[in-house]
């Protein structure tokens, strides 16, 4: 059965769970109801093998495309804190330096970065041809297999985890990921809304396939899923210069048929993960006209920008935005914005400032040297 989980153990992942989610309601019921209590019992549900996650809450997220959310209850995110920390060291050992999503020192900043790097180093700075591939793929969450992914995860525990808490995670891995969210939840949106989301961005509860996005375990699942796909693009493909978040990825080489070659060998290697190419977004092009990725459009010369499409919904955001204190509004117009700074994007900032509502600008103003909005004293 192997070590029992001490209560500081789960107590340190519960406080990993609490950091910026304080405000919610599921977090205030945990905490305030007796929290010693409840963390006590989540313990021993633990230690005795009982434990079952609680219905999830199915929302509805409109951008960048309408997809549904499926968010745990706090009690689960706190089981999958305590997860995640005891294997994310060895998880992050086994992945490509070009998987950039949700690992500690990467993120959106790390891939854009690496892929400016790419498109520099590949192009002598604009000076060379240079094209790209980008890669697409349908409806990702939706179709990876809970089995297979929860069987890759047992075999990464039993080859390369040396922890105390072997038995304990081995019991847990097919309990977080095989259960199927859609079943039993609690929708937390409008019907109508949902009804508008397209199937293939829904979870059928009857299904075998589909992981919930917006789990902290479904992120390190969908690394894992593809991990084989990727390192057989780095290693057997030889193209190196490669960069994957969650389901998109780009390719940087300067040969197009070489680019041109490897497409019919990547369909075939997604199939072992039950994955599909999104053909209309799926393309080969030049990188003199730009390479756009995670909303950002990245040039062999080092320059960056980011796309309309993001502008647009930043503009519509400075509109539209809603706060109920001072600093609240503080805090939500300079994370609106922080990125940006990085993407030669002074004047998307600045045109962000004159399209804020008034009730906003009577609060606020912009430094225009550091590019960052102060309270008016």
């Amino acid at each position: 059965m192997g070590e029992i989980l001490k209560f500081e153990e789960l107590y340190n992942a519960y406080l990993l769970c609490l950091k910026n989610k304080k405000r919610k309601t599921g977090t205030f019921n945990f905490v305030n109801s007796n929290l010693s209590q409840n963390l006590i019992s989540l313990l021993d549900s633990l230690n005795n093998r009982t434990y079952k996650p609680l219905a999830s809450n199915c929302y509805v997220i409109t951008e960048p495309a309408l997809r549904e959310i499926y968010a745990a209850q706090f009690r689960d995110r706190v089981v999958q804190h305590f997860y995640m920390k005891e294997i994310e060291e060895i998880l992050d050992k086994k992945l490509v330096d070009g998987c950039c999503s949700c690992r500690k020192g990467k993120g959106t900043d790390y891939a854009l970065s690496l892929l400016k790097n790419y498109l520099v180093e590949t192009s002598n700075n604009g000076k060379k041809d240079c094209y790209f591939l980008k890669i697409d793929l349908s409806g990702y969450f939706m179709s990876i297999d809970r089995k297979q992914i929860s069987d890759k995860f047992e075999k990464l525990i039993i080859q390369e985890y040396t922890g105390k808490h072997k038995g304990l995670l081995l019991y847990l891995t097919p309990i977080i990921f095989e259960n199927n969210p859609a079943q039993n939840c609690k929708y937390k949106c409008n019907e109508d809304v949902r009804n508008k989301v397209p199937e293939r961005r829904k979870m059928n509860p009857k299904s075998e396939y589909g992981m919930a996005i917006g789990n902290l375990t479904a992120q390190a699942a969908s690394n894992l899923n593809l991990n084989d796909f990727d390192n057989y693009i780095v290693k057997e493909l030889k193209l190196e210069q490669y960069v994957r978040y969650v389901d998109d990825a780009i390719i940087i080489c300067e040969n197009k048929e070489k680019l041109k070659n490897a497409i019919p060998k990547i369909k075939k290697k997604l199939k072992e993960t039950h994955q599909i190419l999104n053909e209309k977004k799926t393309k080969i092009d030049t990188a003199y006209h730009g390479v756009k990725f995670l909303g950002k459009i990245s040039y062999p010369y080092g320059y960056q920008k980011s796309s309309k499409d993001v502008n647009i919904r930043l503009n519509y955001k400075a509109k539209n935005i809603k706060f109920n204190s001072k600093e609240n509004l503080l805090a939500k117009v300079n994370s609106q914005i922080g990125t940006f700074k990085n993407y030669n994007c002074r004047k998307v900032i600045l045109n962000y400032e004159k399209n804020l509502n008034k009730s906003a600008k009577d609060k606020l103003v912009l430094d225009k040297i550091e590019l960052k909005f102060k309270n008016i004293i």
